[in-house]
């Protein structure tokens, strides 16, 4: 299982906005002490790499390594859908093609939920 959980999911969305006109496509390799992505743009000129550690999650499970390709254009179309203060939760379980995002108010009364197909395999 996989289980990320940001308290401040303003800083992932922005992080994410950031990097998502240059690279379509990351690879999210995550394992016990850290989630880094890296990409190449289309024409092959830059590299992109995002390194999450474990320490910047208020939450942060991983109970293996397991590469997941994930289009950032998706994942910023969900995230936008996220408030600047809601609570984010990344989750993956056993044998799943899928990543659930879960956003979630401060004051809990909102919770939304998507689902967005990795191309991901275990290690």
């Amino acid at each position: 299982m996989l289980e990320l959980r940001l308290v401040q999911g303003s800083l992932f969305k922005k992080a994410l906005e950031a990097i998502k006109d240059l690279v379509t496509n990351a690879n999210f390799d995550t394992s016990t002490a850290r989630s880094p992505a890296q990409a190449m743009d289309s024409s092959h000129v830059a590299l992109v790499a995002l390194l999450l550690r474990f320490e910047g999650f208020n939450h942060y499970r991983c109970d293996w390594n397991l590469s997941m390709g994930m289009n950032l254009n998706n994942m910023s179309k969900m995230l936008k859908c996220a408030g600047n203060e809601d609570i984010v939760t990344l989750k993956a379980d056993d044998g799943s093609d899928t990543v659930t995002f879960m956003f979630k108010s401060l004051n809990q009364d909102k919770i939304a939920g998507f689902e967005n197909e990795a191309n991901g395999h275990r290690q």
